[in-house]
C-alpha cells in the first residue's frame, strides 16, 4: 500500500557526511558577510555614533529630574513645560515609550527572528512525544537538530541583556519621573528580576532540547522503546513549561517594549509564529537533503504535504490570533491599548507595512499552500516556505522597531538586512554541527515502520 513499506533505510543515503563541512562553509561566509557589512555600512549610516547606549534615556531622565521635559519633534498634544510628566505619560503616545533608533533594534528582530524557530522546533518535539505521532517520526531528528541551537540563541542573547542595550532598547529601564504606570509595575519590570526570568526561559529549552536529542540519539544505538515511552510521559511537563516559558520571553522581549501597553493574546500570538517559521523552516532543510542526495526515499511526498499542512494551518492560526487581538482594541477603543496600533499607523510606510502582513503573511500563503499539488511538489512548497519565512521576518520586525521615535519614522537600514545575515550563518554552523555525526532520522524509533509507510488520505 504505497511507497513506505518497500524503504530499506540501509540502502537510504541517512547521515550528513560531507554536506556538514558544506553547511559550515556557507554559514562563515554568511556571518563574515554579515558582520562586515553590519560594519562597514553601520558606520556609513552611523550606527556606531550615540556610544553609550542607554545615554538618551539617561539624559531624558537627568533633564526631568532637574525640572525641564525634553522637548517631542512630534508632540501632537502642545504640551507645555507647566504639564506634569504623569500627565503625558498617560495622554500622549508621543511621550513615555520614545526611544531613539540604536544598533539593538534590528539586532533585537534578527534574535526573536532565529528565537521564534528554534523554539518552534522544540515545541514540535514535544507535541510529536505527546501524541506519539506517526507520520512525523522520519523528520523528528531533524527538529531535534533545529532544537540545539537554543544554545547557540542563547549566546546571542548574552549582548542584549547588558545594561547599554537594555538601555536602549526598554524604557523601563530608566523610566521618567512620575511614570505611575511604570511604577506599578516597577517589581516585574526589574533590570535583575529580568535576568533571572531570562535565564530560567533558556534553562528549561535548553534542558528539554538536548535531552530529548541526546536520549534519541542514545535509542539509535540501543533501540531500547522504552526510551520513547519515558519521553512520552515527560512531554506534558514539557508543553506546560514550553507554554509557561514562551509567553513570558514573548512579554519581556517584545511587549515591554512599550510597558504601558499590554495584551493578554501577545503569548499565543509569539507562539503562532514559532510553529508557523519552523514548519517553513523544516521543508527548505528537507528540499535541500533531498537535493544533495539524502533521505530522498525516506521522506516522501506524503510527509511533505504534511508539513505544507501545517504551514497552512498556521498561517491561518497566526491571522485568526493577529485578527482578534486588533478587533477586540479597535473594538472597544480604550486608549492605553489602542496607542500600540496608532503607533503603527502614524506614517504612510508603517501603515504599508501593516497592509503587506495582512496580505502577504496570510493571503498570500494560505490562497499558495491551499492546493495538495503545491505542497507535494519540492520547488513550489520551497518557494512557498521562503516566502513564510520572509514574513516572519517582516513580523518581527513590526513588533520592534515602530518603537522608535513613536512610529513617525521608517527607520530602516541596510543593517536590517546585515545583521539578519551574519545570525543566519551563525544558525547555519550550529545546524550542522546539531546533525552532523549521527542519523539524520531516528532509525529505531517504535514509530518509525508506521512513519516510512504514511500516506496521505
Amino acid at each position: 500500500m504505497g511507497h513506505g513499506s518497500t524503504v530499506d533505510l540501509s540502502t537510504e543515503n541517512r547521515t550528513l557526511g560531507s554536506l556538514s563541512g558544506k553547511l559550515i562553509a556557507l554559514g562563515a561566509v554568511m556571518a563574515v558577510i554579515g558582520i562586515v557589512g553590519t560594519v562597514v555600512l553601520g558606520s556609513l549610516e552611523g550606527a556606531f555614533e550615540s556610544g553609550d547606549s542607554g545615554q538618551g534615556h539617561q539624559s531624558q531622565q537627568q533633564a526631568a529630574t532637574d525640572g525641564h521635559r525634553v522637548p517631542a519633534a512630534d508632540d501632537e498634544h502642545g504640551a507645555t513645560d507647566g504639564e506634569s510628566d504623569a500627565a503625558a505619560v498617560h495622554h500622549g503616545p508621543t511621550h513615555g515609550f520614545n526611544t531613539e533608533w540604536s544598533i539593538w533594534h534590528p539586532y533585537l528582530v534578527s534574535a526573536c527572528f532565529f528565537l521564534t524557530m528554534t523554539l518552534g522546533a522544540l515545541f514540535f518535539v514535544l507535541v510529536h512525544h505527546i501524541t506519539n505521532a506517526g507520520w512525523s517520526a522520519v523528520v523528528r531528528r531533524l527538529a531535534e537538530g533545529v532544537s540545539r541551537n537554543i544554545v547557540l540563541m542563547a549566546l546571542i542573547f548574552c549582548p542584549l541583556v547588558m545594561p547599554g542595550p537594555m538601555g536602549a532598547l526598554y524604557k523601563w529601564i530608566h523610566p521618567d519621573p512620575g511614570d505611575e504606570i511604570i511604577s506599578v509595575k516597577s517589581s516585574y519590570l526589574d533590570y535583575n528580576w529580568f535576568l533571572i526570568r531570562m535565564g530560567v526561559y533558556f534553562f528549561i529549552w535548553i534542558v528539554f532540547a538536548w535531552s530529548y536529542h541526546r536520549s534519541s540519539v542514545a535509542q539509535d544505538r540501543d533501540g531500547d522503546v522504552q526510551r520513547s515511552s519515558r519521553l512520552s510521559r515527560i512531554s506534558p511537563l514539557g508543553v506546560a513549561l514550553f507554554a509557561l516559558s514562551i509567553t513570558f520571553a514573548g512579554y519581556d522581549l517584545l511587549m515591554s517594549l512599550d510597558a504601558h501597553w499590554f495584551s493578554t493574546i501577545f503569548g499565543v500570538y509569539i507562539f503562532a509564529g514559532c510553529v508557523l517559521s519552523f514548519h517553513a523552516l523544516l521543508a527548505l532543510i528537507v528540499v535541500w537533503l533531498q537535493a544533495n542526495g539524502r533521505l530522498t526515499r525516506a521522506i516522501s511526498d506524503d510527509h511533505m504535504q504534511d508539513i505544507g499542512k501545517m504551514m497552512f494551518a498556521f498561517t491561518i492560526f497566526w491571522a485568526y490570533i493577529a485578527f482578534s487581538q486588533y478587533m477586540l482594541y479597535w473594538y472597544a477603543n480604550i486608549p492605553e491599548e489602542t496607542i500600540w496600533f496608532v503607533r503603527r499607523q502614524s506614517v504612510w510606510m508603517w501603515g504599508f507595512w501593516g497592509w503587506m502582513m495582512v496580505v502577504g503573511h496570510f493571503f498570500v500563503p494560505f490562497l499558495f499552500l491551499v492546493s495538495r499539488h503545491i505542497k507535494r511538489k519540492r520547488a513550489t512548497i520551497a518557494f512557498g516556505a521562503m516566502w513564510v519565512l520572509a514574513m516572519h521576518w517582516a513580523d518581527m520586525y513590526y513588533l520592534v522597531m515602530p518603537q522608535i521615535s513613536n512610529g513617525t519614522e521608517f527607520p530602516f537600514k541596510m543593517v536590517d538586512i546585515m545583521i539578519p545575515i551574519g545570525m543566519g550563518g551563525l544558525f547555519i554552523i550550529g545546524l550542522a554541527l546539531s546533525l552532523r555525526g549521527h542519523s539524520l532520522i531516528a532509525e529505531k524509533d517504535p514509530r518509525m515502520a508506521e512513519s516510512l509507510a504514511f500516506e496521505n488520505a
